[in-house]
């Protein structure tokens, strides 16, 4: 069996079960493994060691979409961490956001690995930040790649396709900004307006 990548342990700092990523573990026993482990807390990121009884992982089936591609793949998860919508999970060396959850025939918001029959995500190595482009009283959409923590402000300007746009506004999901910066991951969309541009 593999290592779980998360665990449910009391911690010495926050004095109440909390989940710990798992940072490193050696594993003994058969049907039920004890686990020597170093585990980091995701409340505090306390670092401590624990010994620790484990059940074996679930491999659960993940579809990965990008642009407009999807690719199958499996994870090993700890049977009572829970997945939740929004959460940035590793595929292998990929990350991913979880954008749906399939459990006993219903999508919830949240269900532990125990329950959840296949995941959906989509690669969050670089997100595509959607743009609405006014030029010569006609406007058009486009979009930019950026990794998710790269920030987009009002009054940048910034390449969109053979352009050079500058943003007057950026919409997230609860708030329109006319001012100040966002990251890419919470931008629905960005608007602009062309200053400059090369030949089609």
């Amino acid at each position: 069996m593999g290592v779980p990548t998360s665990v449910m342990v009391e911690c010495p700092i926050c004095k109440q079960e909390t989940l710990h990523e798992v940072l490193s573990a050696k594993l003994g026993g058969k049907a039920t493994a004890v686990m020597d482990s170093t585990v980091k807390c995701r409340e505090c990121g306390h670092v401590h060691h624990v010994v620790i009884k484990v059940e074996k992982p679930v491999e659960i089936p993940v579809v990965i979409s990008w642009l407009e591609k999807s690719t199958r793949t499996k994870i090993s998860l700890g049977p009572d961490e829970l997945i939740s919508i929004d959460d940035e999970i590793m595929c292998g060396e990929e990350p991913v956001l979880i954008t749906a959850i399939e459990s006993k025939g219903s999508r919830p918001r949240k269900a532990k690995a125990r329950d959840i029959d296949t995941l959906w995500g989509k690669r969050f190595s670089k997100v595509r930040v959607p743009f609405s482009i006014s030029h010569a009283g006609k406007s058009y959409s486009d979009h930019v790649l950026a990794v998710p923590d790269e920030e987009f402000f009002v009054g940048d300007i910034i390449t969109v396709g053979k352009r050079e746009v500058v943003i007057h506004t950026i919409k997230t999901k609860g708030r329109v900004f006319r001012t100040g910066g966002v990251q890419a991951r919470e931008i629905v969309r960005a608007y602009g307006t062309v200053v400059r541009k090369s030949s089609y």
